[in-house]
């Protein structure tokens, strides 16, 4: 019998609970990364409460090593940053969709270079992509750092594509108007055996 994958999500709302429903369901143990209590325990009681083959904690110093701690290893990350705010300025825009999850991608792999794994980042969608009501509310700013953090996601995937050993692949998926369980389904078959031979790609997503 083969081993149960350890799966490591970092997100939020509707996305973190497709990415967990739908990991479970293939028989994974996974570990959920929050941004807000309220919003990892609504996500938690929506997939049956915490469980030895789920459980979650807020962001936070030193969240990243307690979950794989319990995890005991770490096979999959997927890492799903936040779309951008009403408002927000172009640095806290990069700071939350690039250089947060940045900093979790690199981690993830150094714990995989060993044993090898999969890194999934999932891009925000463009302003453009949301929608027409949530859509209004951005400013030209916020639809300028939202580009900006695609690419440098993309950037920042293809550089660890490249760099890490042949057993480690990293990958991005944008959606384009995609549903959670859609984009989910897609960073499942990633994980999978299927996905060995797709490395640094970009991969665009639309129902």
């Amino acid at each position: 019998m083969l081993p149960r994958r350890r799966v490591l999500i970092a997100g939020q709302g509707e996305w973190l609970e497709a990415m967990a429903r739908t990991f479970l369901e293939d028989g994974a143990i996974i570990a959920l990364m929050g941004t807000a209590p309220a919003d990892l325990e609504r996500v938690l009681d929506a997939l049956g409460g915490e469980q030895s083959d789920r459980f979650g904690q807020v962001v936070g110093e030193g969240c990243f090593e307690t979950l794989v701690a319990r995890l005991g290893r770490l096979d999959v990350l997927v890492c799903m940053p936040p779309q951008a705010m009403a408002g927000q300025s172009l640095e806290a825009c990069l700071v939350a969709q690039v250089a947060g999850p940045g900093a979790l991608l690199k981690a993830a792999c150094a714990r995989m270079l060993r044993h090898g794994g999969r890194l999934l980042a999932v891009a925000p969608p463009l302003p453009s992509q949301l929608s027409s009501s949530l859509s209004s509310q951005l400013s030209s700013q916020d639809h300028h750092g939202t580009a900006m953090a695609q690419a440098a996601l993309s950037e920042l995937i293809q550089r660890l594509a490249s760099r890490a050993p042949d057993k480690v692949r990293a990958n991005l998926l944008c959606p384009e108007g995609s549903r959670p369980d859609a984009v989910a389904e897609c960073a499942r078959f990633l994980a999978g055996g299927a996905g060995r031979s797709l490395n640094g790609q970009v991969l665009h997503l639309s129902d």
